[in-house]
């Protein structure tokens, strides 16, 4: 691989499907601070967190439904398309095949009708997680066998035929994979480990913490995105479709690329480096083995079947919180010329700074109601 920054083209119109949600709307500023004369329409379910920016227009979007996506881009009209949208972990199967699965098939189906030149996907890192150690693995890394779960079975599939259509009408595709997401807006990591203050829970820890973790701070994944559209623009109004026979290693196009802040760490120093923002300095007092971890959860999980409810603990939760997961993302420095601009410590200050200010609002609402 090449370490000589690739070439980019502005994007002059992009549409970011998901535009509203968590990475979307982070990939939208981006979109405003790296090419501000680009146009850009931000397509999602439920119009929320709208920017008032004349370059942003907002459309509802369902991408379970080939002839709403299709209108959209035919309006729209963009050169570029960014392909966010997704439902959170923690549903069930059937959302995630609906969503994830046929949605996607319905996004590429009608960038392909309607000739959009660039695709970009958010796929995800844990698409070849099965539970077994992720020790620095790059783009070679196999999908598992037995898929780990619902949500990264989705995930994968609609990897796959997201990369597939690379070529298909002239139009160049990749897909990125993330690992860890955190951030202002963020609705499932770092608000799980402040719940876990919240209910005084902080004494346990999980496993020897011996176990190296990568996670993703929002605007640096949003940047990746931007970075890959452009690349993939210069490469379109240059050469085209890669010849297959080039080095796998060297083609963005019909490729994979993970993406992360670079920075792995110990999983539970990253949830104590959270709890210290919340006053708690003395976690991880008490640690549950692995093994007993997963005999917890297994009980836990029958019994809030049992009770109709969903558990608060569960052996995907307990493998996962307990795996080696980090990537290696040489690729996306050479191919995308990604280079992380905001370090976990300076990303989590950001992080708690907002979720503290949201707190604060809430109270003072909830105050003001009282009155």
């Amino acid at each position: 691989m090449t370490s000589s920054a690739p070439n980019k083209t502005p994007i002059a119109s992009c549409l970011v499907v998901g535009g509203c949600g968590f990475l979307g709307g982070a990939i939208v500023n981006s979109l405003l601070q790296k090419h501000p004369k680009c146009r850009i329409t931000a397509a999602d379910i439920r119009l929320t967190n709208q920017l008032a920016d004349s370059n942003v227009k907002y459309v509802t979007v369902d991408i379970t439904d080939l002839s709403s996506i299709t209108s959209v881009i035919e309006n729209a009209k963009p050169e570029v398309v960014i392909h966010t949208a997704s439902p959170v972990h923690g549903l069930g199967k059937e959302i995630y095949m609906k969503v994830n699965v046929d949605g996607t098939k319905n996004v590429v189906k009608a960038c392909e009708a309607t000739g959009v030149k660039v695709m970009v996907y958010t796929s995800s890192a844990g698409v070849v997680f099965d539970g077994s150690p992720l020790i620095n693995v790059d783009e070679t890394e196999p999908f598992p066998i037995i898929p780990y779960d619902s949500y990264n079975e989705s995930k994968a599939i609609a990897e796959t035929f997201a990369l597939e259509a690379n070529g298909s009408n002239g139009m160049l595709t990749t897909a990125l994979r993330p690992a860890g997401i955190f951030g202002p807006g963020d609705r499932q990591l770092v608000p799980g480990f402040i719940n876990v203050v919240k209910n005084g829970q902080t004494q346990w820890q999980l496993g020897n913490n011996t176990n190296l973790f990568d996670f993703t701070y929002i605007d640096n994944l949003a940047i990746a995105h931007v970075l890959a559209a452009s690349v993939l623009l210069h490469q379109h109004a240059t050469t085209g479709v890669s010849d297959p026979s080039v080095d796998q290693k060297k083609r963005l196009d019909g490729t994979p690329i993970f993406v992360t802040n670079g920075q792995p760490v110990y999983f539970w120093d990253f949830a104590k480096a959270i709890w210290c923002h919340y006053g708690v300095y003395n976690a991880g007092s008490i640690v549950l083995p692995r093994s007993g971890g997963l005999v917890i959860a297994g009980l836990a999980e029958i019994f809030s079947k049992l009770m109709g409810r969903e558990p608060g603990l569960t052996r995907f939760r307990v493998k996962f919180s307990c795996a080696h997961r980090y990537f290696d993302i040489r690729k996306a420095k050479d191919l995308l010329g990604y280079e992380p601009e905001v370090s976990l410590t300076e990303g989590l200050r950001r992080c708690i700074e907002w979720f503290k200010a949201e707190e604060e609002k809430t109270a003072a609402a909830a105050a003001s109601e009282k009155q």
